[in-house]
């Protein structure tokens, strides 16, 4: 009879357990240097600050770095090899890639990655060292956006 009972315990057990490692891993989970812990950032590529945008759906904490003009289309290599952003584009006045998302596999955190230049005259991939700054901005969520 105890062992029965027990064998009926086991799931319920085993539920509770996955449960207190998932709260566990939410409770450490924060404003961070993303593309650091993800995936080894490139030294050109400046961690700018993290804040949570307590306004947004799902209040992610959003992480921002900014990368010269010179260095853009090293980041976006670095974004597209280890994220799969999309390429840069041009879209009316300013340089962009559309937000990508990207699930953590080790934590399955979402996170949303874009990058995209200051408003510019500069209409040719080849001239975007004469672009200031380009920013990346990472934006991750505990639960599904």
């Amino acid at each position: 009879m105890k062992r029965l009972l027990l064998i009926r315990l086991i799931p319920a057990l085993l539920l509770v357990i996955a449960s207190s490692a998932s709260a566990s891993a939410s409770a450490d989970f924060g404003c961070d240097d993303f593309l650091s812990k993800l995936a080894d950032k490139p030294s050109f590529v400046e961690f700018k600050g993290c804040t949570q945008a307590l306004d947004r759906m799902g209040q992610p904490f959003s992480a921002s770095y900014e990368v010269s003009g010179a260095n853009a289309s090293k980041a976006e290599q670095y974004l597209e090899q280890h994220f799969g952003i999309s390429p840069i584009t041009r879209a009316c006045c300013v340089w962009d890639s559309t937000q990508n998302g990207f699930r953590d596999p080790a934590t399955g955190i979402n996170y949303l990655i874009s990058i995209g230049s200051e408003e510019t005259e500069v209409r040719q991939r080849e001239s975007w060292a004469k672009i200031n700054r380009f920013t990346i901005q990472v934006d991750a969520y505990a639960e599904d956006p």
